[in-house]
């Protein structure tokens, strides 16, 4: 028996019981420190008690439960809280919810890569797995992006494409719950799989990966106007469960898209060094941030010198990696920037796909040397 090559599969089905106490802290600990947002919306949502769950779901909605976000979230989460009655019993459900996602992500991923132990001890991000774990609609978006992050990671390893009933699960929780975030799976999944059953010369490739950048670009340039307004709408209004509101971020027109070289990257990060003060939650996110970033750079560590040195075998994932998880940052700078807390609760449903394509990187550039 080999230990050293067990640490991984250790670590993965440890993930297991550490989300399960994750759920517990967010229960009796985070519970009394912030406002867990808006779960009691989801855990409380349908008058269950009074019609009855599935005549309620019916009389009430109708076959738009199935197409509308927060009645799919509501309905789903309400039903499990419904069963279980307990909510740290709901808690440990959602928490177990988005494990199965999870589990498969690291499980596609797994390798003799290096970088593999890294991948899963980002997995072990406090806040990702407090905020994946309580009752609300993260721990359905978490378990789809694990499921089609772990297909990402089949594709890239050239596995024939062969989805399941779950792939098509995912895809369907995270275009509904997270509208958002079409472009990116389309964008994604489109490329990968077109190039898969397509074979184009190296100019051509480069020419579709840098005329999907066009298309954001031009598609983030038709929808400016409506992007401005939502981020003055967004600043203004009042968050009841938000305990520290930055305000004032956009004062101009268009301060959304001049300011988003250094907002964005700070509603990735979370709370600002002066924040840190104001809750020791803020604290806690600051470090935290600044240790996956720091585990990020180990693993890239040497790869911007790689894809110097060789483009032609890096070009196709890096390309799409830029544009996909810029993609995500910005549908994260839309929704997170304005408060910190949200900016790491907002963190966790983009966190799975990112840290993919930094591990995609990672794994690549290994490969390629040992090619």
């Amino acid at each position: 028996m080999n230990r050293k090559k067990d640490i991984p599969s250790l670590l993965i089905t440890c993930l297991f019981f550490y989300r399960i106490l994750m759920a517990f802290v967010a229960k009796f600990v985070i519970a009394k420190l912030t406002i867990l947002a808006d779960i009691g919306t989801f855990m409380y949502g349908l008058p269950y008690e009074e019609y009855g769950l599935l005549p309620m779901l019916y009389q009430k909605f109708g076959l738009m439960m199935f197409l509308k976000k927060d009645v799919l979230g509501v309905v789903i989460i309400s039903s499990i809280h419904f069963i279980c009655h307990f909510e740290i019993l709901t808690f440990c459900v959602c928490s177990a919810i988005a494990y199965i996602g999870i589990r498969r992500f690291l499980l596609a991923a797994k390798s003799d890569s290096k970088a593999y132990i890294l991948l899963i001890l980002l997995c072990y991000s406090p806040s990702f797995n407090i905020w994946s774990s309580i009752g609300g609609k993260e721990c359905l978006v978490v378990f789809g992006m694990g499921i089609l992050c772990a297909e990402l990671i089949k594709l890239y390893n050239r596995e024939p494409f062969k989805p399941d009933i779950l792939f098509f699960v995912a895809l369907y929780l995270v275009m509904v719950l997270k509208k958002p975030y079409i472009p990116f799976v389309l964008v994604t999944f489109g490329y990968v799989i077109f190039r898969r059953c397509v074979d184009v010369p190296y100019k051509w490739d480069v020419a579709i990966l840098v005329g999907l950048m066009a298309a954001v670009a031009v598609g983030m340039y038709l929808s400016r106007y409506q992007l401005d307004d939502y981020a003055f709408y967004a600043q203004q209004v009042p968050r009841v469960s938000a305990r520290s509101t930055r305000d004032h971020l956009f004062m101009e027109q268009f301060d959304f898209f001049r300011k988003l070289p250094y907002l964005m990257p700070l509603a990735f990060w979370g709370p600002t060094w002066a924040e840190c003060s104001t809750s020791p939650l803020h604290l806690f996110s600051f470090i935290e941030s600044g240790v996956i970033i720091i585990t990020a750079i180990i693993m890239l560590w040497g790869f911007p010198v790689a894809l110097i040195r060789q483009f032609r075998h890096y070009y196709q994932w890096f390309l799409l990696g830029c544009n996909s998880v810029f993609l995500l940052l910005f549908v994260q700078y839309g929704q997170g920037i304005i408060n910190p807390g949200a900016g790491i609760r907002y963190r966790t449903n983009i966190y799975l796909p990112v840290i993919a394509f930094v591990y995609i990187f990672s794994y690549l550039k290994e490969r390629r040397i040992e090619e």
